[in-house]
């Protein structure tokens, strides 16, 4: 197992840390107060000779939040502080407008993967969030300090202030934030995904010429074949159409690297994918023959090595007073609707698609020692071919009107939002692949009541364990709630529905994004991440 070459973790032993989600660097969680950082500052001296192949984190967060509860294998309600109880308050108090100078507005931009908004206009000040490169916010005219921050801090929209320097800069076309430029979607996979093939792919920084690529893919004349042969694969997924070459690569340009990274201007490569990667792209296009990529952190990766990842069509349903639970999931790929023949029977009748959705009334009926849920339009299923999603008995404490929770049983592999008494949205997940066994030890889902305090619009995730490596960026809609545990998107499955993760509750990307803006605390417009001192919404999980 791996984490971040930087990163510190609690003193819980590896052990602890076998079942959660793995995540890089800076973008790991941490709790809404953090150590002050170093200020950074642009090279002085000679760069080292061989830089890393991705960005670095450069101060070490601390450990995440200690949990709200002890976690619990029963499915009794846990006990709650009376604070959580009464319910949250997850707003952020209302900032004040920014001063502009005539009609537009002056505007500051990220140059990093991670550039971080602080509370207060000085390094020990709380991190609030980070932006990430290409992203551009409305900011104060002059700064707010100049303290360790020879460019100054400027307050940002819609709170917080950031420094500029090797992260931020004024000058919104930049190269970086030119490269940059395309923003996440938020209706499903933010961005193009594709997954590696073996032998994994090289990452350029630069195009490289026919001569280049035969030198440092000697196998590439086998490369294209497989290719074509995967071409004719019913499961092959066709590339979007090609975009205009960038901008940033024109004649023979290297990209311009992040923020707080290095690269030398005669660097062609920036390092190798590892055997089971995936990647997010911000633009393709062709060169030389060849279709390749430009993924986030700026490295251009030839496509005919990857797999383009076809997005998952599932998602849940968005419940309201016609609509709401109980509903049921079908979870069999022979399922049908039964119809009622006479005299007591019931006959086969249309066949149901796998995972869909049915309104049920609540009423059971038994045939031939089989039970069958009775749907609202008046039809049956049998209920050993579907997951059947009932509202709780009795409501939680925390169930207050108008307060937002998310409810996930590892059992039925189903998740549900409320507000208040009522449910709103219902889907089926993916919750660690070992079920209700102990997450300390196995690849299961911790139990228990905690509140979401950091969210990323994405992050990498990443494990060096010899039976399961995998380097997974640009992972979406990451929401931590308690140590490494998170709800997120998976673009790596389509098996919600069934037990897969390392212990975290994996959504189809519709749901992960919807799920997303419906939870706090709120990520700002433009921001990439928010952390909070408030409460966020209540994750519960239980069997």
């Amino acid at each position: 197992m791996r984490w971040g070459a930087t990163l510190l973790v609690p003193a819980m032993g590896l052990s602890s840390l076998f079942a959660s989600c793995r995540f890089e660097g800076d973008n790991a969680p941490v709790p809404a107060r953090s150590p002050a950082p170093a200020p950074i500052a642009r090279p002085t001296v000679a760069p080292p000779p061989a830089p890393p192949p991705r960005a670095q984190a450069t101060t070490p967060p601390p450990a995440p939040p200690p949990p709200l509860v002890v976690a619990s294998a029963t499915p009794s309600e846990p006990t709650l502080p009376a604070d959580l109880i009464e319910g949250p308050d997850d707003s952020e108090p209302e900032p004040e407008p920014i001063a502009r100078r005539g009609r537009e507005a002056d505007e500051l931009a990220s140059t990093a993967k991670e550039t971080w908004v602080y509370a207060e206009p000085r390094w020990s000040a709380r991190r609030i969030g980070y932006l990430r490169a290409g992203a551009i916010v409305e900011r104060a005219a002059e700064p707010a300090s100049r303290a360790s921050c020879a460019d100054g801090w400027y307050r940002v929209q819609p709170r917080g202030f950031v420094c500029v320097g090797s992260m931020a800069t004024l000058d919104v076309h930049d190269a970086v934030v030119a490269a940059s430029s395309r923003r996440p979607s938020f209706d499903g996979l933010p961005y193009t995904y594709v997954m590696s093939r073996s032998p994994p792919p090289p990452l350029y920084a630069r195009l490289p010429s026919e001569d280049e690529q035969a030198k440092l893919e000697p196998d590439l004349k086998q490369v294209i074949r497989a290719a074509l042969r995967a071409h004719r694969e019913p499961s092959f997924v066709e590339p979007p159409a090609p975009d205009p070459l960038p901008s940033a690569l024109l004649y023979g340009r290297p990209l311009p690297p992040l923020g707080n990274t290095w690269r030398s201007p005669d660097d062609l490569l920036v390092g190798r994918a590892r055997g089971r990667s995936g990647f997010a792209l911000l633009s393709t296009f062709d060169h030389e023959g060849r279709r390749f990529g430009l993924t986030t952190e700026l490295a251009v990766i030839p496509l005919d090595r990857t797999r383009v990842i076809r997005p998952s069509t599932f998602h849940g349903v968005k419940l309201d007073g016609a609509l709401t639970l109980p509903i049921a999931f079908v979870r069999s790929r022979h399922a049908a609707r039964f119809t009622d023949a006479g005299a007591g029977l019931l006959s086969r009748g249309a066949p149901l698609a796998f995972r869909d959705a049915v309104a049920l009334t609540g009423r059971v009926r038994l045939q031939s020692g089989a039970r069958y849920l009775e749907a609202k339009d008046g039809s049956f299923l049998r209920e050993d071919e579907s997951v059947r999603v009932d509202p709780p008995q009795h409501p939680p404490s925390w169930a207050t009107p108008g307060r937002r929770w998310i409810d996930v049983s590892i059992l039925r592999q189903a998740l549900v939002a409320y507000e208040g008494t009522t449910p709103v949205y219902v889907t089926l997940v993916s919750t660690g692949a070992d079920g209700v066994g102990d997450p300390k030890t196995t690849r299961s889902t911790i139990q228990g009541a905690f509140l979401i305090h950091t969210k990323h619009v994405t992050v990498t995730m990443d494990g060096d364990e010899r039976e399961d490596q995998f380097d997974f960026r640009d992972v979406p809609f990451v929401q931590y709630f308690t140590e490494g545990f998170a709800l997120h998107a998976a673009y790596w499955h389509d098996e919600f529905g069934t037990p897969r993760s390392h212990g975290c509750v994996n959504l189809a990307p519709i749901d992960a994004a919807w799920l997303f803006g419906w939870t706090g605390p709120e990520v700002p417009p433009g921001w990439h991440a928010a952390l909070t001192l408030k409460k966020g919404t209540l994750v519960h999980t239980h069997p």
